[in-house]
């Protein structure tokens, strides 16, 4: 426990580091633009925060030693900026009120548009987390959408697209995130290129719900991929169309189906289901049949993964840390700030992920090695 607390606090304090050291470039770019000069590197200097000291940290400095950085006398006066910092990165203070605060920081000194350039110094990191290299190899690949209201003329509803993958070394990964205008096969389509436009190369699996041609978008892209339809959400789209008086044995019944120890076993399970509900629910079985195919991928795979990739429970999870961060908000009003906040969330949540493995991983590691050199030889 005390090793994973001295971790947290180095991530906090690079985190403080980091976001300082871009804070700073930015305003020494607009205190030259508004009052002259010219650029003269940087100096280091020792920083004392609450997460220990930064002892490296990049000042910029203008030619004419003009330029002070307003974000470092903060730290004099204790009123803590580095607090705000890792509240941006996780503990989710709305963009608008960073703002307010960075404002009061550098008041006098620069127009409001100026300070607004300022505060935008999170962008540069949305655009390096979204363009960043992937690894070639994935054991899954998770794809969900999340809902959130966006004001344009009016205030809609718009999802914002996930990829989630498992490495080949086990470990959990957030690939990327993505504006759409709606959830379809097709808005999917850029998803998928983006991912193998930086280095995805060999995926065994993909996970999605189920949306009609989603695999055949990824067949498009990744022939040799195998598709998996979520269980959870099938099995949600069929009790949505019963009557609420057999939901929950409904419901017990299709998880019995879904854990089975073998597709022998689930398919004599999903026969006993059909024989009891097809009289009083034929359209919705036959919906469920004709599905069976990718619904029952992950047999295909060792046992002792199973559980963890037949379905989007880990990426849903995800959803959900996100969601928290935009439900404070009203409506997010620009794209940016969609994606100024989301990153910040999704950044901590894949420093997390990061230490994660895939549960059973261990006990079948060389039979997934054997299955990318024989689907990739």
């Amino acid at each position: 426990m005390e090793e994973i607390d001295k971790r947290i606090v180095e991530v906090a304090r690079s985190a403080v580091k980091e976001y300082l050291e871009s804070l700073m470039n930015t305003e020494r770019d607009v205190f030259i633009e508004e009052h002259g000069g010219l650029r003269n590197g940087f100096y280091d200097r020792k920083v004392k925060t609450k997460f220990g000291e930064i002892e490296d940290l990049s000042v910029p400095r203008d030619r004419e030693g003009r330029f002070r950085s307003a974000a470092l006398e903060p730290y004099s006066r204790s009123i803590g900026l580095d607090e705000l910092i890792i509240s941006l990165y996780s503990k989710g203070v709305s963009t608008r009120k960073a703002s307010e605060i960075l404002e009061s920081i550098f008041q006098n000194r620069y127009s409001r548009s100026s300070i607004s350039r300022i505060t935008d110094a999170t962008m540069e990191e949305v655009k390096r987390f979204q363009s960043r290299p992937l690894e070639s190899r994935y054991i899954a690949i998770f794809l969900d959408a999340l809902f959130f209201f966006l004001r344009r003329d009016t205030v809609e509803k718009e999802p914002i697209l996930f990829a989630m993958g498992i490495k080949e070394s086990g470990e959990y990964e957030i690939l990327g995130f993505y504006l759409a205008s709606k959830e379809s096969h097709l808005s999917y389509t850029a998803v998928i290129k983006d991912i193998y436009d930086r280095g995805v190369r060999e995926p065994l699996l993909f996970i999605a719900d189920g949306l009609p041609k989603l695999d055949e978008e990824v067949r498009r892209v990744f022939p040799r991929a195998d598709f998996q339809l979520c269980t959870i959400h099938a099995s949600r789209n069929f009790e949505s169309e019963v009557r609420e008086s057999d939901k929950l044995q409904i419901d017990r019944e299709l998880k019995r189906v879904f854990t089975a120890d073998t597709k022998e076993d689930a398919l004599a399970r999903l026969s006993m289901f059909k024989a009891q509900w097809s009289r009083k629910y034929p359209r919705q079985i036959y919906n469920l049949e004709k599905k069976v195919n990718y619904l029952f991928t992950y047999f295909q795979y060792p046992q002792a993964i199973r559980r963890s990739i037949h379905s989007n429970n880990i990426i849903e999870r995800m959803n959900k840390e996100v969601r928290r961060r935009i439900k404070v908000i009203d409506s997010l009003p620009t794209e940016e700030s969609a994606l100024k906040i989301v990153y910040l969330r999704v950044a901590e949540l894949n420093e997390r992920y990061s230490h994660r493995v895939l549960n059973g991983y261990f006990k079948c590691r060389d039979e997934l090695r054997e299955m990318f050199s024989t689907r990739y030889p």
